[in-house]
C-alpha cells in the first residue's frame, strides 16, 4: 500500500493569488496563458503528466490568480522557480554556496498542486554503505536510497539520495542517517514534476 505524506504547515507564499519565483537571485512574475486565449480551452488542455489545465486552489478554496487576475494553471505553477521562502543554502567543495529546496517546502508545493491526498511516495531501496567510528569515538552511519513517487493517475517518478549521521548514540546517528537519505531521494524523485519543486537546483 503506497504511503502517503502527511500536510505540513501551510505556507501563504505558496497559495497566495500573486506568485513570485526565483531566477539566480532575482524574483520573476509567474508566466500566464496569452489574455486572449479562451479559459475554456485553455482549462480543457491537459497534454501533459503534471496536468495542463488544471487551475491552482488557494488554502481557502478558492481559485488561484496572478496579478493580472487570470487563472494560474497547475502546469504554470511547476513551472516557476521555487520561491525565496522555500530555498536554503549550504556549503559545499571549496565553500562554493548551494541553493537547494527545503523539503517541507518540497512537500508543500505538491500538496499544493496535487492535494495531500493526489501523490505518494515509497522506499523502493535502501542500503547501509558506512558504519564506522570517527577518531571522536562517534558513530558514523551512512545511507544511500530510492524513493518513488506516485500521482494519482498513476504517474510515477524514482530517484536516489545519500544520508549521513553522526554521533555518539548508535541508534541517533542510524535514524538521522536515514531521515536524510529519504529526504534526499524525496526531493530528487520530486523534481521531475517541475522547476518549482527544485528541478532547476540539481
Amino acid at each position: 500500500m503506497m504511503r502517503r505524506e502527511g500536510k505540513p504547515s501551510s505556507a501563504e507564499e505558496s497559495h497566495c493569488s500573486t506568485n513570485r519565483a526565483l531566477d539566480q537571485g532575482r524574483c520573476r512574475e509567474l508566466v500566464t496563458p496569452d489574455e486572449s486565449e479562451d479559459s475554456d480551452i485553455a482549462q480543457r488542455r491537459d497534454g501533459s503528466a503534471t496536468g495542463t489545465g488544471v487551475p491552482m486552489r488557494n488554502h481557502d478554496g478558492s481559485v488561484m490568480l496572478d496579478h493580472r487576475g487570470r487563472v494560474v494553471y497547475r502546469s504554470q505553477f511547476l513551472s516557476t522557480h521555487p520561491i525565496r521562502s522555500e530555498c536554503k543554502e549550504r556549503v559545499g567543495y571549496a565553500g562554493r554556496k548551494f541553493t537547494y529546496v527545503s523539503g517541507d517546502g518540497v512537500i508543500r508545493n505538491m500538496n499544493a498542486a496535487f492535494g495531500s491526498g493526489g501523490w505518494g511516495s515509497a522506499i523502493t531501496m535502501e542500503r547501509l554503505v558506512m558504519n564506522e567510528k570517527d577518531s571522536q569515538g562517534r558513530w558514523v552511519i551512512g545511507y544511500i536510497t530510492t524513493v518513488r513517487v506516485t500521482l494519482e493517475n498513476s504517474v510515477s517518478h524514482e530517484d536516489c539520495g545519500s544520508g549521513e549521521g553522526i554521533n555518539n548514540n548508535k541508534t541517533q546517528a542510524h535514524e538521522k542517517a536515514m531521515k536524510s537519505a529519504v529526504t534526499d531521494a524525496l526531493k530528487r524523485a520530486c523534481r521531475h514534476f517541475g522547476e518549482r519543486l527544485g528541478n532547476g537546483e540539481y
